[in-house]
């Protein structure tokens, strides 16, 4: 009996949980055109749509894989480009090496960082590099914001790692297990993202 009482209970914190997960992009339905929403495969939300004319992606990574205090939370923003660009980038300050979402780690290239970006870093390329004058404008601004942690360009997007919350401390630090707040996710700060994404899109997409 004890046992589907105990089943039944976690079915329901389950279905409780997906249900206030399913809230956190609440606040950012507004930014953009022909949204949708949906899970993914770990059952964090993911959401879908336009913006500026852009197909854009917002999604969830928890990233308990590394030993730390606490466990961030991020948001990969991606933003889809209208045509293909030139080269590849991976620019991860504070590098752990366990960064498992980012693609670069299987890449072979890497660059010196220029002296007015963040130093405590490492930029990754595959086969051609961006372009980095292209980006100067950019990056410093991008990365004075503590919570960024990567900026990643391909032919054919660009994809911001920034780090919405950590784990609560007292469910961390005493039993291990990560536990985020279901907030929703501020708008001003994934229209802000937003807009430094696509104007870093549109820059790499209109050089010569």
């Amino acid at each position: 009996m004890m046992v589907v009482v105990s089943f039944k209970k976690y079915r329901r914190d389950v279905s409780n949980k997906a249900k206030r997960r399913s809230q956190v992009f609440d606040e950012c339905l507004t930014l953009l055109e022909q949204v949708q929403v949906s899970q993914d495969k770990a059952n964090l939300p993911f959401l879908t749509g336009y913006y500026a004319g852009f197909q854009v992606s917002l999604g969830l990574v928890e990233d308990t894989l590394g030993w730390r205090k606490l466990p961030p939370l991020w948001i990969l923003i991606k933003l889809v480009g209208s045509h293909p660009s030139h080269g590849t980038l991976d620019l991860i300050v504070r590098p752990s090496n366990n960064e498992f979402y980012s693609p670069s780690w299987q890449w072979d290239g890497n660059l010196t960082i220029p002296p007015n970006w963040p130093q405590h870093a490492i930029i990754k390329y595959q086969k051609e590099t961006v372009d980095l004058s292209l980006l100067d404008a950019y990056v410093p601004k991008l990365f004075a914001d503590e919570k960024m942690k990567e900026l990643l360009i391909t032919p054919t997007m660009v994809r911001l790692t920034y780090m919405l919350t950590q784990a609560e401390r007292g469910e961390y630090l005493i039993m291990r297990n990560a536990v985020y707040e279901d907030t929703p996710i501020s708008k001003s700060v994934i229209e802000i993202l937003l807009k430094q994404a696509l104007a870093i899109r549109l820059s790499v997409e209109n050089s010569k």
